[in-house]
């Protein structure tokens, strides 16, 4: 895969600790088994990370509209910029979501691709390369400490990623809205911990807009590490819980284009 397309899929495919197992033939059975990882010490684990009241509600109010949660759909707007080169490109699509783990995103040109995936299978669509890549997932928590997009507020509630990352609030503001009411939008980073004998994260920070309207994320901006490239997805016309049907993530390749199945990102 392409290191545009890439820098998109990871957002997705590393949400949830969830990552993409190679399509390839599984280990003989003869081989030695892998030694089992040393048990926890209290020395290796952070203290929960101590947080203000103001800090601690907003993540409340999120796990409670996280709770009655089941489906969302929402149009895009998906930015991927260089800082270092001033280089930007905007695309706009269509998402679907249905916990725990389907997602349908759709952007159009330049971008023109589509991610689905029914939980198990990930189909990644290039359109101007008339290709499918097609990957199978692995079990939940085989590597990887990265969340990323729908992950924060939509997929786990806050304990979860609590674990992985540290939170701050970095600013809160009041807009006024058509209806002559008031919109308080809150920005929260989440900045992954350091892990013993584990790679480091993907992502060096991920920032989420959360509105007290929904109080589910509006805006995700995720920081690749070293701030090569920042991705930048903001929804809008979010509906709840709209009765998504399963049929709606699965995927049959069209006729005409090249179906690949690599073998690891």
């Amino acid at each position: 895969m392409h290191r545009m397309a890439w820098s998109l899929v990871a957002a997705l495919l590393l949400g949830g600790g969830v990552l993409l197992a190679a399509s390839e033939p599984a280990e003989p059975a003869d081989q030695p088994a892998a030694a089992a990882p040393a048990p926890t010490t209290q020395e290796d684990e952070e203290p929960p990370q101590v947080l203000s009241p103001e800090l601690r509600g907003i993540l409340d109010k999120l796990d409670e509209a996280n709770k009655k949660l089941t489906d969302c759909t929402a149009s895009v707007v998906y930015e991927r910029a260089i800082p270092l080169l001033d280089e930007k490109q905007k695309s706009r699509g269509s998402l679907i979501f249905r916990k725990p783990n389907k997602i349908v995103l759709k952007l159009g040109k330049p971008r023109n691709e589509d991610v689905y995936t029914d939980g198990k299978t990930w189909w990644v669509v290039e359109h101007n390369d008339k290709q499918v890549e097609i990957y199978e997932a692995a079990q939940p928590g085989q590597g990887g400490q990265e969340t990323a997009f729908l992950d924060f507020g939509y997929g786990r509630g806050s304990e979860a990623f609590l674990k992985d990352y540290t939170v701050e609030l970095v600013s809160k503001k009041s807009e006024p809205m058509d209806d002559d009411k008031t919109e308080t939008l809150y920005r929260l980073k989440f900045t992954p911990k350091p892990k013993k004998d584990q790679p480091p994260s993907h992502y060096e920070s991920i920032e989420v807009v959360i509105s007290d309207q929904v109080w589910l994320p509006q805006v995700l901006v995720l920081h690749e590490s070293g701030g090569e490239i920042v991705h930048t997805y903001t929804l809008s016309k979010i509906k709840l819980n709209t009765k998504v049907k399963n049929d709606v993530f699965a995927y049959e390749p069209p006729r005409g284009y090249t179906v690949l199945h690599p073998q690891t990102f």
